[in-house]
């Protein structure tokens, strides 16, 4: 979902201390177990010694000025505070593996964790719970989403800050062209997956195909797959969290579909796209449709107006079964091997209160979806009608693991690309009931144990 940060690490030097070097996988540690200065400053002395250094990590960001004031925001705060800070911003691929080697090895204090590492690696984050709890209290309460999502065992492993948003980028007079009800209007589009289908293949026809990362990337490929398995009457696991439901005749069907609308309507280099894949390819005009965040538009009125005129979002499309998408939130965790727990705990606390956040998730404009209820009607939302759909992604939203509870077994299955594995299988091979099959005995080496 990027087209600002680098391939690969940006490392932003606020001081000159250098970090452990990666070394072990992620999922191998987890199967081991303007505001004036002053006002930065506690009402108390600091429960930490002034002197200390403070290391972050976090993805990149899509947003390339909500990074910069992250940075600015952390740089004032160690300055108010006597602390040292640094931050690293991994390409989303590498997060995993540097906070697994972070764990076994030290290297960072505060780790950006995406939806499931709070139960991968639970053993080994600091409970941040009245902290959690105090910040959702100050917004009005948490959306649905986050609370499914983001507790562990009814405690707050880290303090949540939502998850960035994700529909169905379009070209308006290109959709227009294709027959699309109320193109001109993405909040009026409401179309199901075999409709979407078909303006693909009629766009293909015209040399504008759609285009969808099917590759191991944390964003738009689970983004996309997990809502159609949805879509499609399938599911990893049924509601008591062990009987696997992923081989289900309507989700063969449905992959089946899939497949030929593969061939038919989609740039079929597809399968080894990431995140950024298909925001240059939106953006160089290559593709008329991908399932992407708000970044496309928000840089293309940046960098090319004309495109972002023509550029709107609609809501993922329906299936059978109904209107899903896969949407948990992140978290930022303090990692128990810290040196500088106590400083850590309260740059968070400080950061989460409204100045500081409010600023934050404000400056992306919708691009990272409200954690709690009042910034649902946060001003932000009604500066511009082509980011209104994004607002509505939480009613619809769902977690790993669905119809079971979010856990250490639905997170396993994600960082293992299951699902998008069998959708990369099934257009690659042809056979959406032996991709299917495939997908299925994988999950029951995890969910049977």
């Amino acid at each position: 979902m990027k087209d600002h940060p680098k391939k690969g690490k940006e490392r932003v030097k606020l001081s000159r201390r250098d970090f452990l070097k990666a070394g072990a996988a992620g999922l191998g540690v987890a199967a081991m177990g303007g505001l004036l200065p002053d006002m930065l400053l506690a009402a108390k002395a600091p429960a930490f010694k002034k002197g200390t250094s403070l290391s972050i990590l976090q993805g990149s960001y899509f947003i390339a000025p909500g990074q910069d004031l992250y940075k600015k925001q952390a740089q004032e705060w160690g300055e108010a505070n006597g602390v040292t800070m640094s931050a690293d911003f991994l390409n989303w691929p590498d997060l995993q593996p540097k906070i697994g080697a972070s764990i076994q090895a030290g290297g960072y204090d505060i780790v950006e964790l995406w939806p499931g590492w709070n139960y991968l690696y639970k053993n080994n984050l600091v409970d941040v719970h009245d902290m959690a709890e105090e910040f959702g209290k100050r917004g009005g309460g948490f959306e649905k989403y986050v609370l499914v999502s983001g507790k562990v065992s009814g405690r707050w492993l880290g303090m949540p800050h939502g998850y960035s948003n994700g529909s169905m980028a379009y070209r308006i007079e290109w959709f227009k062209e294709a027959g699309c009800p109320n193109a001109e209007d993405g909040n009026k589009v409401d179309l199901t997956w075999d409709e979407y289908f078909a303006i693909a293949k009629k766009l293909k026809a015209k040399g504008k195909p759609f285009g969808q990362a099917l590759g191991h990337s944390t964003g738009d490929p689970p983004g996309y797959c997990y809502p159609y398995m949805w879509a499609n009457g399938a599911m990893e696991v049924q509601k008591d969290g062990k009987t696997v439901a992923f081989n289900k005749p309507q989700f063969v069907d449905g992959m089946q579909k899939f497949i030929q609308a593969w061939k038919d309507g989609y740039d079929e280099t597809g399968t080894s796209w990431d995140d950024s894949n298909n925001n240059r390819a939106y953006l160089s005009e290559q593709i008329s449709s991908t399932f992407n965040g708000s970044s496309i538009y928000f840089n293309a009125k940046r960098d090319k107006p004309e495109l972002a005129k023509d550029t709107h979002h609609m809501l993922i499309p329906k299936g059978p079964a109904g209107r899903f998408y896969w949407l948990e939130t992140r978290t930022f965790a303090i990692l128990k091997n810290s040196k500088n727990i106590p400083a850590a705990k309260e740059f968070l606390k400080w950061w989460f209160q409204d100045k500081q956040f409010g600023d934050w998730w404000r400056l992306q404009e919708g691009y990272m979806l409200q954690p709690v209820v009042k910034y649902y009607n946060d001003p932000t939302w009604l500066k511009d009608p082509k980011m209104l759909p994004f607002r509505e992604q939480p009613k619809y939203g769902i977690n790993l693991g669905y119809a079971g509870p979010p856990n250490e077994k639905a997170a396993m299955a994600w960082s293992k690309y299951i699902v998008v594995d069998t959708f990369a299988k099934a257009v690659q091979g042809g056979d959406a009931k032996q991709a299917i099959e495939w997908g299925a005995d994988q999950l029951k080496r995890i969910y049977d144990r």
